[in-house]
């Protein structure tokens, strides 16, 4: 897989490379910075400022005035058929820069954001980043949640040195030598030996896995299985999916006619909530295990009544009301997003956005300058930095915030913390309302 994404990046960059010396103009297909017509259209309902709005309060107006500007260039997906979450981290990344300039801005510049459509394309990435870098000089980018975009893209922003978090979750990307490049989110690959833990929790003897081909769902799904083998849990049956499909009926028949304990999914998107909807439809009513939240925006799509007993392992969980969240520094964010853009926000991507602008800002205040190889040394300095998901401590030296994080399971719309549930005789519960023996 790497091997193709980089031959994806040798011929994208030859374009990318040609777009520049045209003049730089806007990226084929439609991609546009923030603030046109495409941007703007992306925005929620409710949301009335454009993508690149950066307007401030009076806090921040000094330093606008004086012409001092930290550029944060982003490519996200926002547009197509997961557009959803790349949104909503564009609008909790451009409330995250609001705060910071109404605070004083990145050591007294004001931060100016510049979000592009991907389009949900590794090749569009790649251009974009080109543009970002030769065009609007951006002083900092802010990666996709997609992975196979940030594996694209992101190689070429730490060789020409330019400080770099990322959105995505897959294990791969970070595994490169890529010392400018963080992540504010968590590793799916971190999130596999505890999803394992829960299967052992159960005495699960036997899975059944279901996998797609991006970047994060590969790489995930053969490093659960990986981890399941060597620690005597039989993989019974695997499948996957392409890009864009819609039908699982196949895969979901012979997944389920292979009788595992239980099933684990490694998909992206709004791909989940199909695959969820199509297991239960076809009388699968067992534990499915999922390497990132099932998230609020993907119960609504497969439905309260199919999205019971789905477990995963992830720093982050999303609510469908305010009042559902317990978590101080959540319920704040939550708030802050609703009042902002009229709805509460359905997907952890808001989160990672958030975070990861909070991680920039204080790298920002240990550096005291803003270059990106004092950002870079500063952020490897974090510690102890209170994040929407927990602490985050970048000391270990692998450019990762989050290194461990909790387990839960979905039940009746709600994220219960795996440990309470089974202390509390949720698997008995479990077994006698479904009837099922694991």
């Amino acid at each position: 897989m790497k091997k193709q994404i980089a031959s994806l990046v040798l011929a994208t960059a030859m374009v990318s490379t040609m777009a520049a010396c045209s003049g730089g103009s806007a990226p084929a297909g439609g991609s546009t910075a923030a603030g046109t017509t495409a941007a703007a259209t992306a925005a929620p309902a409710g949301d009335t400022k454009a993508a690149g709005d950066t307007t401030t309060a009076a806090a921040g107006g000094e330093a606008a005035a004086s012409g001092e500007v930290f550029k944060l260039g982003a490519y996200l997906q926002l547009s197509g058929g997961n557009a959803a979450y790349g949104i909503e981290a564009r609008n909790a990344i451009q409330m995250a820069v609001d705060h910071v300039n109404e605070n004083g801005g990145f050591n007294g510049a004001q931060v100016e954001f510049v979000p592009y459509d991907t389009q949900g394309s590794a090749e569009e990435a790649v251009k974009i980043v080109s543009k970002l870098v030769e065009v609007e000089k951006a002083d900092a980018v802010i990666g996709s949640v997609n992975s196979s975009e940030v594996f694209a893209a992101a190689g070429s922003l730490n060789k020409q040195g330019i400080y770099t978090i990322g959105l995505g979750t897959s294990p791969s990307w970070m595994e490169e030598d890529w010392p400018y490049v963080f992540r504010a989110a968590m590793n799916n690959g971190f999130a596999v030996p505890i999803t394992v833990n829960m299967l052992e929790d159960l005495e699960m003897k036997s899975v059944a896995v279901f996998y797609g081909q991006d970047d994060a769902s590969l790489a995930t799904g053969n490093s659960f299985m990986e981890e399941c083998k060597a620690r005597g849990i039989e993989v019974v049956k695997s499948e996957s999916y392409d890009q864009g499909d819609t039908d699982f009926s196949a895969q979901v028949a012979n997944l389920i006619s292979a009788k595992p304990d239980c099933i684990y999914i490694s998909v992206i998107g709004e791909t989940g909530p199909v695959i969820v909807k199509q297991l239960r439809q076809y009388g699968y009513s067992g534990i499915i295990f999922d390497k990132e939240s099932f998230m609020a925006s993907q119960v609504a799509i497969a439905g309260a009544e199919n999205s019971n007993y789905i477990a995963f392992a992830n720093p982050y969980v999303t609510y469908n009301t305010i009042d559902e969240c317990d978590i101080p520094e959540v319920k704040e964010f939550l708030e802050k997003y609703q009042a902002k853009y009229g709805e509460i926000a359905k997907t952890d991507s808001s989160y990672r956005g958030w975070d990861t602008v909070m991680v920039m800002w204080e790298a920002s205040k240990i550096a005291g300058k803003n270059d990106s190889d004092s950002l870079k040394d500063a952020t490897n300095k974090i510690s102890g930095l209170q994040g929407l998901g927990g602490i985050l401590d970048y000391t270990k030296g692998n450019r990762e915030g989050y290194n461990t994080f909790n387990s839960f399971i979905l039940i009746d719309g709600k994220n219960i913390l795996w440990k309470d549930w089974i202390a509390n005789g949720g698997y008995d519960e479990y077994k006698t309302a479904t009837g099922n023996e694991k």
